[in-house]
């Protein structure tokens, strides 16, 4: 029989064969042929997969099955087949195993075909073709759009996940009718055309367009960084984009759509290295994924070998070693699993026969140390300033000690001339992590991948020199042995200033705070600022107007260099010292206003006193002497009493009248102002 003859014979009777998704089946029966995902364990039933053997696929290890274990004996209807997932290898693995079975050859089969299962296989969705050009990302999105989920809530009220078989055995049937269509439409695999009359195609296109649409939304919430890669077989490193995330959406393609990417990263050669944690599938062994593209001949055995001792670390002496699952590799029953010898793929530990979980450790502890391991600030060495404007010893850049540390960390470094002189300073993983290094926040300890700060929080600056890093907690400057050297004295100056000026001016301002507090308080209690209060109060913001201005004076720049200036105002803007000064003067203005209206007021008070009491007294007096002089009226002691009670009562009454006179006046301007 021949291949299309065999396709077509495929395609026609796909349904009435036993073809079920079954991710957990132990094949025990002749009659039984499991497309497995994992290492081979002794059954009697067929399990065809390529791990732990020298084929790079599953679909190459069929095609070099010996005729015997094709059980040709038994008609294909009688045939069981199992599949552990929906994998493109698997689907294709299956098609050939089906044609062999019926007589076809397995040098029938074309080439291109089985080289790209390899590939896939190994990672490779770099030279496997664009997204939505290469069947195996066709294949994934059809895969990936079976998986349809809901979340169910346990007793205990945690959320689980649930995924429905019988659509995912709808999704593996379809899977495998666009393989089948594909190889009758002789495509190559890696470059495929558009064919919008293959209903299956056109599912694919519209879930791949979807997947699209999530990796965008993805890309927001993931921490995309660069580290420094070992490459095989060779005693260096590659710096290489890296992305970094918790999917809590499953985004089936975001791999290949990462690889893709040159527009999005940094070396704009697409993300060389994934790491990928799905909570939903815990226990699958694809919950923690962590891969780099293996056309970049880059290996991850040091970071297998770090998280297997974080691991017997955390069992503490109790991981199950009984069945070891790789015992060229690891004791375990469950180890971390790698791709292959050079380990450019590694998967967490499946899920252990009892229930247990393969692996204790939590998502945070595997970035830690892939940041331990390939941060890109390791291979860097520096040799710090001193106060004295002195080089000390070298080290690392985390180690540098502080030149002085007051209310904000400055550090100054010379590129160490012996180590590596690499070109990633200027890439956004390293201004980050030397944005760290500036706060101060993670004195002599490695400062965590998690929380680098964002790059809108600091300043990168390049200087004759070489870099400055000006971050709201202090400042780093970075001599990378340009034709320029660092001129530590000026620069250390004038940053010592700059802190002075921020020390003067939040003094002043909790200073501000604490009188305006005491201000308020008196107010509160419907009492008046006294004379003598007043006339401290106006005293001090005397004083301290003097000093913010001499401050500022005594800090100005000692030099008109350009990039110094430039450096200056940067730190001055980041450090918010124009708006400090802004604030300052509105707060003691307010303070000087509040004094004035209070002085205003104590005036005015004396003022009408004067007017409702002094004029009618002064007015009265003079009639007294004038008018009542010739009033009759007895005089006791020589005082003429009835002059005396005429004005004493005339007065009275002039102080009544002009009192509500001016009360009078006083309410009808406060009604006149509430109607404004």
């Amino acid at each position: 029989m021949k291949l299309n003859e065999c396709l077509k014979q495929l395609y026609d009777e796909l349904e009435e064969l036993s073809i079920t998704y079954a991710p957990h089946r132990k094949v025990q029966e002749e009659h039984e042929i499991l497309f497995a995902d994992e290492f081979p364990i002794p059954t009697n039933g067929l399990m065809l997969t390529h791990w732990g053997t020298d084929a790079g696929s599953t679909t190459e290890f069929v095609r070099e099955l010996p005729s015997l274990e094709l059980r040709r004996h038994l008609p294909a209807k009688q045939l069981q087949f199992f599949f552990a997932d929906l994998s493109p290898d698997a689907c294709l693995a299956f098609v050939l195993f089906y044609c062999r079975h019926q007589g076809v050859s397995a040098q029938e089969f074309p080439l291109e075909w089985l080289d790209y299962s390899i590939r896939w296989e190994m990672g490779d969705v770099k030279t496997t073709g664009k997204p939505f050009e290469s069947w195996g990302c066709l294949h994934s999105a059809l895969a990936y759009a079976s998986y349809v989920t809901e979340e169910q809530m346990h007793a205990t009220g945690e959320m689980a996940v649930r995924i429905d078989p019988e659509h995912v055995q709808r999704g593996l049937l379809s899977c495998l009718y666009l393989v089948i269509l594909l190889l009758l439409e002789e495509v190559a695999p890696y470059e495929v055309p558009e064919l919008d009359h293959i209903e299956e195609y056109n599912a694919a296109i519209t879930h791949l367009r979807l997947e699209y649409q999530k990796y965008l939304q993805g890309l927001k919430n993931a921490t995309v960084t660069q580290l420094e890669l070992p490459v095989i077989h060779a005693n260096r490193t590659v710096l290489v984009d890296a992305f970094i995330t918790r999917e809590n959406t499953n985004i089936g393609l975001l791999k290949s759509f990462l690889i893709h990417d040159e527009e999005r990263t940094w070396l704009q050669s697409g993300f060389q290295f994934i790491a990928i944690y799905r909570p939903d599938l815990k226990g699958t062994g694809r919950d923690m994924v962590i891969q780099v593209d293996p056309t970049m001949n880059l290996h991850l055995q040091d970071l297998w070998r770090k998280l297997e001792e974080m691991e017997d670390e955390r069992w503490g002496g109790e991981r199950p070693c009984d069945q070891p699952l790789v015992p060229e590799r690891s004791p375990a029953n469950r180890p971390w699993m790698a791709s292959n010898e050079n380990m450019t793929a590694l998967f967490a530990p499946r899920q252990l026969d009892d229930g247990t979980m393969g692996s204790k450790l939590e998502w945070a502890e595997v970035v830690g140390a892939i940041w331990e391991l390939y941060n890109p600030a390791n291979s860097i060495k520096v040799n710090p300033y001193l106060a004295d404007g002195s080089i000390g010893a070298a080290c690392n850049i985390y180690e540098c000690e502080p030149i002085y540390h007051n209310g904000k960390v400055f550090i100054a470094a010379k590129w160490n001339s012996l180590g590596k002189q690499q070109v990633f300073v200027s890439s956004p993983t390293m201004q980050r992590y030397l944005a760290v290094c500036a706060s101060g926040t993670y004195q002599n300890r490695v400062p965590p991948i998690h929380p680098l700060p964002p790059k809108h929080s600091f300043d990168f600056i390049e200087l004759p020199c070489g870099y400055a890093l000006i971050h709201p907690g202090g400042i780093l400057i970075l001599d990378d042995w340009n034709s320029e050297p660092l001129d530590f004295a000026l620069y250390a100056g004038e940053v010592k200033k700059l802190v002075e000026r921020v020390n003067t001016f939040q003094r002043i301002r909790e200073e501000c705070a604490e009188v305006m507090e005491s201000v308020e308080e008196l107010l509160q209690q419907n009492q008046t600022l006294s004379g003598k209060k007043l006339m401290e109060l106006n005293r001090w913001i005397t004083v301290k107007k003097v000093e913010i201005r001499n401050k500022i004076l005594a800090t100005m720049p000692s030099s008109v260099d350009y990039y110094l200036d430039q450096f200056r105002e940067t730190v001055k803007k980041r450090w918010g010292l124009g708006t400090q000064l802004n604030e300052l003067y509105n707060t003691v203005s307010e303070l000087e206003n509040i004094i004035k209206s209070h002085s205003e007021l104590r005036v005015g008070r004396l003022i009408n006193l004067i007017t409702i009491f002094g004029f009618p007294m002064a007015l009265f007096s003079g009639l007294f002497e004038i008018v009542f002089e010739d009033l009759p009226s007895p005089k006791w002691w020589g005082i003429h009493w009835v002059g005396l009670g005429l004005f004493v009562i005339l007065s009275a009454v002039s102080v009544l009248a002009l009192n509500r006179y001016v009360r009078k006046g006083a309410k009808q301007e406060k009604q006149w102002m509430m109607r404004q």
